[in-house]
């Protein structure tokens, strides 16, 4: 199997490079590499660089807030160049596992969004506590109503199915880094999220009891990793960007910002 290229300059990268040595080998330049970008500041544009330079693929570590409109934008000037996005609290092994802990077709009667941060990372947790609500309704989201004030709101979201979203969001001063998630799906099988700053635990319940299901010790940069690997080998199409922007927008709009 030849290995796949990859140009990083972030440490937490090059461990996961290390601990898949027959799959991906150092680039020493962006061309027909893997190509890993710092997701602080203006990402989108490092992304947007990084497509021009001839990048195979792009990986985006931990993306922080960004216009709605640059990542429509990112979104059509990357074409078909896989952008993977390393969002922590939603996990794409661990997406696919509660998803598929719920039967098809997936009949989401309703879901709960708990979520709690520090100011300056609470318009991202509510990010990926939306991006789960996605998940586990398995069909885009639209607000209906929300309100945010003094640290705090709430919001009711729905699908085309009628299936009905609450949140519950809050700033709490002493939140762990990335926030606190909890997110309730109600179908026939329940399942829970629980994420504590990064420190995932998931469940589910059904007419034969309740079981947890088992923890994810991948880190996340590895995960990310190997989505990229396996999208250029593959030709895998990714949907990061879309569904990104779907989440910012409600995040923002909840929020009743223009940045999420």
């Amino acid at each position: 199997m030849t290995a796949t290229l990859v140009r990083t300059d972030l440490d937490e990268y090059r461990v996961a490079m290390a601990e898949l040595p027959e799959r991906v080998a150092a680039a020493a330049g962006r061309a027909g590499a893997v190509v890993v970008v710092d997701g602080t500041g203006a990402w989108w544009r490092h992304a947007e660089a990084a497509s021009r330079d001839g990048a195979a693929a792009v990986v985006v570590a931990r993306p922080g807030g960004a216009p709605a409109e640059a990542l429509g934008v990112l979104e059509a000037r990357t074409g078909a160049v896989p952008i993977i996005l390393e969002r922590p609290q939603l996990r794409h092994d661990a997406v696919a596992a509660a998803a598929d802990a719920l039967p098809a077709p997936r009949r989401l009667s309703a879901c709960t969004i708990e979520c709690h941060a520090a100011s300056d990372a609470l318009s991202q947790a509510l990010r990926d506590a939306i991006g789960w609500a996605r998940v586990l309704a398995g069909r885009p989201l639209r607000l209906r109503v929300g309100t945010f004030a003094d640290g705090s709101g709430l919001a009711l979201l729905e699908t085309d199915a009628q299936a009905v979203v609450s949140a519950v969001v809050a700033t709490q001063p002493g939140a762990p880094g990335l926030g606190r998630l909890r997110i309730t799906a109600l179908a026939e099988t329940v399942v829970e999220v629980d994420d504590d700053g990064g420190d995932l635990v998931m469940a589910t319940t059904d007419a034969s009891g309740r079981r947890t299901l088992p923890r994810r010790f991948e880190r996340p940069e590895r995960v990310a990793l190997r989505r990229a690997i396996e999208a250029v080998r593959l030709g895998r199409d990714v949907d990061d960007l879309a569904e990104l922007r779907h989440d910012a927008v409600l995040a923002g709009q909840i929020l009743g910002r223009s940045r999420s």
